[in-house]
């Protein structure tokens, strides 16, 4: 029987959810001042935040791992 990880699939969602919500700040916040740049920012902050929690599961907390 296959070995099934769940705490790396719950990870990414965890990474993604954070990085959604940090991504709709940063959007709201930077709106007032450079509303160009407002989909950038959101966007910009959600990939960032995403790879940053994802490396850190993986490297150094070693989530999904053998």
């Amino acid at each position: 029987m296959r070995k099934s990880n769940w705490k790396s699939k719950v990870l990414i969602v965890f990474a993604v959810l954070i990085g959604i919500a940090a991504g709709a700040v940063a959007a709201v916040t930077i709106n007032e001042t450079h509303p160009q740049i407002t989909g950038l920012a959101f966007f910009g902050v959600l990939a960032i935040i995403t790879i940053v929690i994802v490396a850190v599961g993986v490297k150094i907390l070693g989530i999904g791992r053998d």
